[in-house]
């Protein structure tokens, strides 16, 4: 057997475009406001499972589309991890890459996005029993993100600017560090799945948070490959704010838009419920990996270490 490497103090992404990861336990649960600017905490349990997600008074929920930058990150780490690395929870990272890879724009707009992205993933609050062995049965609060680092042009005492000085610096990297909640789901217990390029194309909250959901409840292997969920359980899984009657409504147009990669879906009634069937679309294009070039770490010597990749 041979030696594990060692876990090196910063990890800096150099690649380009590696298959998306993604955290299995935040696609079943709403760990995540599926609405901007929300305040309001998200509490949800059931059956044994609790969590609470509530936002600093200065900032708002983190959001599904701030997710992104999750996503970004844990895709890069598992190439490393892949690829035989032990990279650290500390993530260095050119923005200009980042939102190219997220399919953003790249304009002065977008990084003070990004920058907003990151605050309110540091500054929403997470309790949850979910995984709570990883912390010896303790309660520990924690953020999406336990650290980060911007240039100081996008830090303002107001956490959403109007603008910043000047234009954006495309090759300054920015860092981000994960909390031990997510990275140990990436590095010991490998809690990711695979996910489609095209997510990021979604532009609803309901739509992204719906093929999360399909993703990790619709089996791959199994036929047929679907799930059911009452319209109500959905609706309270989603932890939108959004009254039952309207939530459903939604969900019946995105069922005549079909606007979700690799998954349909299709509404039945039974007796009094509605039910929502989710099932993997064969005709629809199914997730195909995606070319990375190279990884570069940087270790404790300052030193980077390129690993070419097929």
């Amino acid at each position: 057997m041979g030696a594990v490497a060692p876990q090196l103090d910063l990890f800096t992404v150099c690649a380009i475009d590696p298959p998306l990861r993604d955290n299995r336990d935040t696609m079943e649960y709403p760990f995540l406001s599926l609405q901007k600017k929300r305040t309001r905490p998200i509490v949800f349990a059931v059956k044994g499972v609790h969590l609470s997600i509530a936002a600093d008074v200065r900032s708002s929920i983190a959001t599904i589309w701030d997710w992104d930058l999750i996503i970004f990150a844990a895709s890069h780490l598992n190439e490393a991890i892949e690829a035989g690395l032990t990279p650290s929870p500390r993530v260095r990272f050119v923005p200009h890459d980042a939102l190219k890879q997220m399919g953003r724009g790249t304009g002065g707009k977008d990084y003070k996005e990004l920058a907003q992205s990151m605050r309110r993933l540091r500054l929403t609050t997470i309790i949850t029993n979910i995984r709570e062995d990883d912390e010896s049965g303790e309660e520990r609060p924690f953020s999406w993100l336990s650290d980060y680092r911007i240039p100081k042009r996008y830090c303002h005492t107001a956490l959403t600017p109007d603008s910043h000085d000047g234009e954006p610096d495309p090759a300054r990297p920015w860092e981000i560090e994960l909390p031990p909640w997510l990275f140990n789901s990436i590095m010991r217990r490998r809690e990711i799945l695979a996910v489609h390029p095209d997510y990021f194309q979604l532009t609803g909250g309901l739509e992204r948070w719906l093929y999360r959901l399909a993703r990790k409840a619709v089996p791959d292997k199994e036929y047929p490959a679907a799930i059911k969920f009452r319209m109500q359980t959905l609706h309270e899984r989603s932890g939108t704010t959004r009254p039952l009657k309207k939530f459903a409504f939604d969900i019946r147009k995105m069922a005549e838009a079909d606007p979700l990669p690799e998954y349909g879906l299709r509404i039945v009634r039974n007796g009094k419920h509605e039910l929502v069937i989710l099932y993997r679309d064969r005709a629809k294009p199914c997730r195909l990996p995606r070319g990375i070039k190279r990884l570069a770490i940087e270790g404790r010597g300052g030193k980077s270490k390129g690993v070419e990749a097929a």
